[in-house]
């Protein structure tokens, strides 16, 4: 048995603690040149040993049952406040159990050393989550830069960092906020509602798990960075609604209001535009379109700080969004439908690095 569990067990024990290192550091050399950065080192430092701490201290603690751990943390309107800590805790646990449970249903775990057992474990802290500095050309929507931000980076500092960049006047740039991170344990948002945070612990989870495998690893490489993004996507929704399936949600969702647009299918169509415009090489065009469409929807409830090159090209990575016009998303979806189930699109999807190889998975060949 201990032969076994060695064989079985530590390789890909090894593997994630190297893939998780390179992670944090490819993240951290990309954030080490200046203080407005994300430290990822020190966010490590401070995170690892807390969740391990959390965890060995369990037997010694009381912790609120989970239905009522998270009615009361989503209930709270600073999650920030140091009264939230033991509250914002147990949603964590509760969180993770949830997910956890729902992936080993689903079949994706290893088969020791228990049958089932769920590999990357699911690790999550609920906080503030890093902003995101995006770069692209004026003359054409693609990221050619990504920098990590203090999550206290303000967005008045962020309107002074993009004037900046964009007095090099073939750059367009933006300062956006994030749902969170595939640190490891996972920063998730913690500004978010249940079914937000229970979404976007599912979708770092993903990446984690992709860590071990090409997909995973490519991330920085080609187009790698928009499958790995919309394969994260499509199996973190699946997967947080199959815990709401479950378990519900712990308070009553407030009531929705009829939007007065369809921002999606406007913000689809601007970039379908946008792109011909500057395909056309009509930049300045482009970028008075992008702003009459920007006044139009703040004027019907949609507010959007900016829309220029760089918020598409940020937006743009995510290709399973409704308002994307990239057919990635559909045939990361096709992929998932041909698949049966979730354990095997992933075992599929995980050995591809290439937006040829997605097609030929989504068809078939």
């Amino acid at each position: 048995m201990a032969a076994r569990l060695f064989r079985d067990v530590l390789p890909p024990a090894l593997i994630f603690g190297a893939a998780a290192v390179l992670w944090v550091a490819l993240f951290a050399v990309r954030a080490a040149s200046g203080g407005d950065r994300f430290d990822f080192v020190r966010w490590e430092v401070q995170a690892l040993p807390g969740a391990a701490l959390y965890r060995l201290g369990a037997p010694l603690r009381t912790d609120p049952a989970a239905d009522a751990a998270l009615a009361g943390y989503f209930a709270l309107s600073d999650r920030s406040a140091p009264a939230s800590a033991a509250l914002e805790s147990a949603a964590e646990a509760a969180i993770a159990g949830r997910i956890d449970a729902v992936l080993r249903a689903q079949g994706i775990g290893w088969p020791v050393p228990a049958p089932g057992t769920l590999f990357p474990p699911v690790n999550l802290e609920l906080a503030a989550a890093p902003r995101a500095l995006v770069v692209s050309p004026r003359a054409r929507i693609a990221r050619v830069r990504t920098e990590a931000l203090r999550p206290d980076f303000t967005f008045a500092a962020g309107e002074t960092l993009e004037r900046r960049i964009e007095a090099d006047r073939t750059l367009s740039a933006l300062v956006v906020g994030t749902g969170g991170i595939a640190t490891y344990p996972a920063i998730v948002a913690s500004s978010e509602d249940y079914a937000g945070t229970v979404t976007a612990a599912a979708h770092e989870w993903v990446h984690h798990y992709l860590a071990l495998y090409p997909l995973g690893r490519a991330y920085f490489s080609g187009n790698a960075e928009t499958i790995n993004e919309t394969v994260a996507d499509v199996v973190g929704e699946e997967v947080a609604r199959l815990v709401i399936e479950h378990w519900g949600t712990p308070l009553a969702p407030p009531a929705a209001r009829r939007p007065v647009i369809d921002a999606t299918a406007v913000l689809r169509d601007l970039r379908i535009e946008v792109d011909a415009l500057l395909a056309a090489g009509r930049i300045e065009d482009a970028e008075r379109r992008m702003q009459t469409v920007r006044v139009q929807l703040d004027s019907m409830g949609v507010g959007i700080r900016r829309i220029n090159q760089a918020y598409f090209a940020w937006y743009g990575t995510y290709a399973a969004r409704p308002d994307s016009i990239d057919p990635l998303g559909g045939q990361v979806r096709a992929a998932r439908a041909r698949a049966g189930s979730l354990a095997r699109f992933l075992e599929q999807i995980r050995a591809l690095s290439t937006r040829e190889e997605v097609a030929r998975l989504a068809g078939g060949s």
